[in-house]
């Protein structure tokens, strides 16, 4: 991989990571954004695609709950989509990286969190004056220096570290790359489990379950279904809002008539 590929790739990650929290945390981190951006910059849209909307799955569930620290999906999606496309390999090869890679980079994690605290007294000093201009300085460098060690092992490992992997890859045997073809295919299952773990209730089972029988049976495609969910969505969002209104409206006419008996 080209040193011009390297640090453009580890800019626009640290450019996305950093924003993420300085946008409120649209998600612009995740997957499904990065790796196709990484796929048109070196020149395999297609495969960017195909890894983002896998990796998507398989980390749709991680998060940090309590005082764990989850794995670092960004820094494996692009590590992982990169090697990829520089050796002309799958989307399973993509996984077989990005999973170990991810696991490692939560000590980057950690390490963003400690740079932050190191600035906690600078910002108690300057609440204290009165500085707002020194914090919201602060604010915006804060934003993006707990990510540079990251971006800065990223674009080494991109930069230096490809032709290794590539030697690496290389030396595993047909079996092993086979067994993560079907571990590819296993992995979205275990997102979509993880996911359904905490958001899992009675009421929502039962879209769930429509969902799974407009696919399995009449093998009605995703998009479609996003659309039905996304109408069905709407219809209650609606009638729940109409049911406010009206009881909001409800309780001020009672309220207007115990006032007026009142008087």
């Amino acid at each position: 991989m080209s040193i011009f590929h390297a640090g453009l790739i580890s800019l626009l990650t640290w450019l996305i990571s950093s924003g993420e929290a300085f946008l409120a945390y649209p998600m612009i981190n995740q997957p499904l954004v990065l790796c196709p951006l990484v796929g048109l910059i070196m020149g395999d849209f297609t495969l960017g695609i195909v890894a983002g909307a896998t990796l998507q799955l398989v980390f749709l569930g991680v998060m940090g709950i309590g005082g764990t620290l989850p794995p670092d999906s960004t820094l494996g999606s692009v590590i992982g989509t990169a090697f990829a496309i520089n050796m002309g390999q799958s989307v399973e090869v993509a996984l077989g990286f990005a999973v170990p890679v991810a696991m490692v980079g939560s000590v980057f994690t950690f390490l963003g969190y400690l740079i932050r605290g190191l600035f906690n007294p600078l910002v108690e000093r300057y609440c204290e004056d009165g500085n707002d201009k020194a914090l919201e300085k602060l604010h915006v460098a804060l934003t993006f220096l707990p990510d540079l060690p990251k971006n800065i092992v990223l674009f080494l490992a991109l930069a230096f570290g490809a032709g290794l992997a590539e030697q690496f890859v290389n030396l595993i045997p047909q079996t092993i790359i086979d067994g993560l073809d079907y571990a590819s295919n296993m992995m979205p299952a275990v997102g979509i489990a993880l996911l359904l773990r905490m958001m899992w209730s009675k009421k929502m089972a039962v879209y769930f379950f429509i969902g799974f029988l407009l696919m399995a049976f009449l093998k009605i495609p995703l998009i479609a279904i996003a659309g039905f969910g996304l109408t069905i969505a709407m219809v209650l969002f609606i009638e729940n809002w109409s049911k406010e209104k009206k009881l909001n409206a409800g309780q001020v006419k009672a309220t207007a008539e115990e006032e007026l008996f009142n008087d």
